[in-house]
This record gives structure tokens, sequence and C-alpha cells, in this order.
């Protein structure tokens, strides 16, 4: 097969294997989208322009991956279709194909590098997962769908994650679900089954440690209760007008609840659709509502204003807020530092702004990142660690040794992706956090799944997707800090170069084999 019915069925594979990811985690489908890409990268060593050749089918495969797996993008676009809905070419083929580069990239690397023999699959996964670390890099990072994340968080061999994180879980899931294709190609049977079998010893591996440490696994329950408080409300309906409307709602919600338990109420991010620490009147509101002493979580956008009265900066925040009888006062303030490309921040905006596009923020232009990760010291709270949606994806976005936190808040606003996969994905991925930290992760969604996750990345309690509910939890502890959240990538990157040296040795048994069959007049 060639020409446009190859790339055709290279894509289709490609969109097929995401079925791997949540929320489905269809691993077979993984696995044959990827011992596919293997094969046909193979056969573009026989290509007039093998270069050329890999790199466009490996491009190809990893577009309709990430069409599939990002698609969702595009309904962001569509809350305010009147002013964005011609921009829907964006996400549906400029992000894809902008991602798909990395895996193009990789695959001329491979069809250059990678010899032809079974070892070659420890070179693919080398190749792929030093793409994938720049993609996760480049441009603020798009850490999206690793391949490690078809591993349902929570589950036997996503608890590896605590020892190697999810980058390290992309590593073995490369290695396990490519090896099939070492089934084709020179050498002898044993050489070419060496692959497989060492992809079904590291899942058989991964997934008996877990199940001993989810064995012995213990949940101590700390002395702190919050209320969770999710609001169904569709993007569309989220304007600055309805602001009024949307606060009485919340605090309906939040008042159906027994406020004197909770050592804090926590809202998601964006829940009111206006700059809440500038609104007194939201604020004032909020105080003649709530008892005296309450202490409000919530996400909010903010300005800072310059020298000549004019903003100088927006952010994206979560602020504490006190309740007290004469009024709010600011606890503490966190700012986000990981913004989404184009939705909150715009690396092109050089560029997009000669389209007359700025970002999809609503309350502001462009958000400008916070300095960083941090640790909140709340009075009656343990210390808490920030990820503000997005933030979520990022390993070891926390602080680490002195400053290592108690827990983790992820607030998020889910309803700009409506009923798609791309809230189901963001919250596999949130689970990870959790398991590479051994902390409990509490996650407050618009739209989206609130609820606690355990230090083991399961969630344990919750209020489902597109529900209006209050949930009254009690924090869990924390476990001691894990050999990740210790040495972080050191431990996987030691794995990946053993599955280099096995990779070599591949090489070494299958060069011999063929040269005691070689005939004379072979060339090399």
């Amino acid at each position: 097969m060639s020409g446009w019915r190859l790339f055709l069925l290279i894509f289709v594979l490609g969109a097929f294997s995401v079925l791997g990811h949540a929320p489905f985690f269809v691993w077979p489908a993984y696995a044959l989208g990827l011992s596919a890409l293997v094969l046909t990268l193979d056969d573009a060593r026989r290509r007039p322009r093998p270069l050329r050749s890999g790199f466009a089918r490996a491009f190809w495969f990893a577009s309709g991956a990430f069409l599939a797996g990002t698609g969702w993008v595009a309904n962001a676009f569509l809350v305010s279709a009147g002013d964005y809905a011609w921009l829907i070419w964006a996400p549906l083929i400029v992000l894809p194909a902008g991602l798909a580069l990395f895996w193009g990239v990789a695959g001329a690397l491979y069809v250059r590098l990678a010899q032809r023999h079974a070892g070659r699959i420890g070179a693919f996964v080398l190749i792929v997962m030093a793409l994938e670390l720049l993609r996760s890099t480049i441009l603020s990072g798009f850490p999206w769908n690793l391949p490690g994340h078809v591993f349902e968080a929570g589950g036997a061999i996503s608890q590896s994650a605590s020892l190697i994180g999810a980058y390290g879980l992309s590593v073995l899931a490369l290695f396990a679900f490519s090896a099939p294709a070492a089934l084709s190609g020179p050498g002898s049977r044993l050489s070419r089954l060496m692959p497989v079998a060492l992809g079904v010893f590291l899942l058989a591996s991964s997934w008996l440690y877990g199940v001993q440490r989810l064995s012995q696994a213990e949940l101590e329950p700390s002395e702190t209760q919050a209320l969770l408080v999710s609001l169904n409300l569709p993007q569309s309906e989220k304007r600055y007008e309805a602001r009024h409307d949307i606060l009485d709602q919340y605090l309906a919600l939040s008042q159906s609840a027994d406020l004197s338990q909770a050592d804090a109420v926590i809202w998601p991010e964006g829940a009111i659709p206006a700059m809440l620490l500038d609104s007194p009147d939201l604020l004032s509101t909020i105080s003649d509502r709530f008892p005296a002493g309450t202490r409000l979580v919530t996400g909010t956008a903010r300005t800072e204003i310059g020298l000549n009265g004019r903003p100088r900066a927006y952010f994206n925040s979560l602020v504490s807020i006190i309740l007290e009888e004469n009024g709010a006062v600011l606890e503490a303030q966190y700012d986000k530092a990981r913004l989404v490309p184009f939705g909150e921040s715009n690396p092109l905006r050089l560029l997009t702004e000669l389209i007359g596009f700025d970002s999809l923020s609503e309350l502001a232009p462009y958000y400008s990142p916070g300095p960083g990760a941090r640790t909140l010291d709340l009075e009656g709270l343990p210390g808490l660690a920030p990820l503000i949606c997005y933030e979520a994806v990022y390993p070891r976005y926390s602080p680490r040794q002195a400053n290592r936190p108690e827990w983790l808040l992820n607030i998020s606003n889910d309803s700009w992706y409506g009923n798609s996969t791309g809230p189901r994905q963001l919250l596999n991925q949130t689970q990870y956090r959790a398991i590479e930290e051994g902390l409990p992760l509490v996650r407050v969604a618009a739209a989206g799944v609130s609820g606690q996750i355990d230090p083991y990345g399961r969630l344990i309690e919750s209020i489902p997707s597109k529900s209006t509910e209050v949930l009254m939890i009690t924090l869990l502890e924390g476990l001691n800090e894990t050999p990740y959240g210790m040495y972080g990538n050191a431990l996987w990157i030691i794995v990946l170069l053993i599955l280099a040296a096995v990779a070599h040795f591949l090489s070494v048994v299958t060069s011999a084999h063929l040269g005691r069959g070689r005939q004379p007049s072979e060339g090399r």
C-alpha cells in the first residue's frame, strides 16, 4: 500500500489507538496502533526517500491520535461561536498537526538510527520518549495523553508512578505495546520473542507491585473538613451580566450544608464571571450570606494596577477569603503559572494578532503567569499546594522538601469542553499527581467530577460530572514522600538505560545469528 491510502490507514490507526486512553483504557487498541507504526516505519526504509517516508508515516499516525485525543478543544471555540467559530480549524488542524511534528521527527530518526533487528524496539522507545519530553516542555509544554496515561490511575499498574512517575510509565507503555512488532523481522525466533517477553515481564511486575501496594493501603482521616460545591452551568451562560444570579446560586447551594462544620468552603475555578477582589458588591453579598469566620476558597481572575492607574497584568488566581462581620479579608492568593496555550496565554501572540485573536479568555485579553508552585499555610488548615485546572497535567508541579504540602487542591472549569473526553482525560491525569506525590488531592470542578482522591490515585468520594451538588469531605492524611517525589525522573531514566542495554544485547545476539548464516556475497 502507498500514497494517500497508506496515509489514511495510518491516520485511522493513530485515532484508533486513543481508545487506550481515558475514559476507555482499551490497551489492545494502543498496542495495535504502536506495533503498526513500528512496522510501517520499518517498511519506510525500503522506500526511495526513507527519512521523508519515516517522517510522513509517524506524522500522520500522530495526527490521527492527537485529533482523536484533543479534538474536544474545539468545544471552547464554540462557547462564543459568533466570535470564535471561524477559528475552529485551529484546534482541529493546527493543534494536532503541531503536536504530530514531534512524532514525525521521531519517525525520521528511527528510520535513520534503528538497526534492522529485534533491538529496534529499544531504539523506538528511546527516540519517541526523547521527543515526548520535548513536547512536554517546549512553548510551555503540553504533556497531554502521555503513553503512560493508558494505565487507569488508581489501578494496580498505575501505582508504579510512585516510583517512576507518568514519564517512567510512558517508557513501560511504549516498550510493552510496541514489542509485538519485533515478531516480524530478521533474527532468531528467540531474539524476536525477547522484546515481547520483556514487555510482558515489565507489565506483570508493575501489576504485582501495585497489587501489593494497594493491599497495604491505609487511609488515615485528618481533623479537617471541607465543603466542595459544584454547580453545573454551561460556559455559554457564564457572562459578566449574570454574575449576581450565578453568585446567588453558589450561595444557596453552599448554604444547603452545615457551614459550621466546614474548615473551608471551596468553589471551582472561574465560579463567578467577575474579578471578585475588585467587586465590593459581590464580596459584600457573600459576607452577608455566610456566617462570620467562614473561609471561602475559590478561583477568580484578578488584576494588578500599574502606576498610571491602568491594569498592568491579569492573573488567573486561587484566593482564600475570610468572611468577617465587617467584610471580606483576603487571606492568601496563588497565581496560576502554567497557562493554557491560546485559552489563557498566547505564545504566538505576535502572529495571531494579525487575525485579531488574543485568547479565549472573557475577562481579560490574556493572563500573565504567576511565579510558580507554592504551599499555602492557612490557619487551621494543613499546608496545601494549589493546582489550577491545567496545572494538574504536569508531573512534579508541587513544592519539595521543607515546603512539601500536606494535600493538593485542584480547582478547574471543565464546562468549557462540554460532554467530551477532555475532562475525563484531565481527571485521570490529575489522579496521577496524587500517586506521584503520595498526597491526597481534592478536586472541585465546574461541570466536571469533584471529590477527594486518595494518595493512591483512587477517587474515593465524588460529585459526578454535570451534577449540581455539595459534598462535605474529611481530608485524608498524606503518605511519606514517594521515591518519585524525592528523586524525580532519575529512576525512570535508569529504567530507560536498562532497556537500551537490553536492546544492545538483542543487537549482539541477532548479529551473531545473521553472521553465521550470511553468504559471502551479502552486504552489511
